[in-house]
């Protein structure tokens, strides 16, 4: 899955895939979403083996800044988000859909760190050929 992709097939299913909705979570041409790294120029700084690992094991290195936290506040109630910063009182999360909240510090009882915001099962809903060929679209991006 290294080599040999078609970027403009990779595009395709970054872009029209449901079952993956890559654009759910991450922009590129400054369309998508926030909860994940804009993909800009990725294919400039990164390799091709990262980029897959990124994919199929996306725990295994969060891009800095895309963290996940999990919070659990007095009331019992669980909050999981990706950090977006934190003053003396509030800490700034953004949930999987997408949606910034503010929690008060005073509120949490317990803070962690969390999994990937990425699901770990993405791979499992692309063939190897579109696995392969994502690869190569993200290579393309400079």
């Amino acid at each position: 899955c290294l080599i040999g992709g078609d970027a403009e097939a990779g595009k395709r299913v970054f872009l029209q895939k449901a079952e993956v909705s890559c654009l759910r979570c991450h922009q590129v041409g400054g369309q998508g979403g926030i909860v994940g790294p804009a993909l800009d120029g990725l294919g400039g700084k990164k390799d091709a083996r990262y980029l897959l690992e990124s994919i199929t094991e996306p725990t295994k290195a969060i891009a800095e800044g895309f963290q996940t936290v999990v919070v659990e506040l007095k009331n019992g109630k669980t909050l999981t988000g990706v950090s977006r910063g934190e003053d003396t009182n509030t800490l700034k999360l953004v949930t999987a859909e997408g949606v910034e909240l503010k929690v008060a510090k005073k509120d949490i009882e317990e803070r962690a760190s969390g999994p990937s915001a990425m699901p770990g099962d993405l791979a499992k809903k692309l063939s190897r050929r579109e696995l392969r060929d994502v690869v190569e679209y993200l290579k393309s991006l400079r």
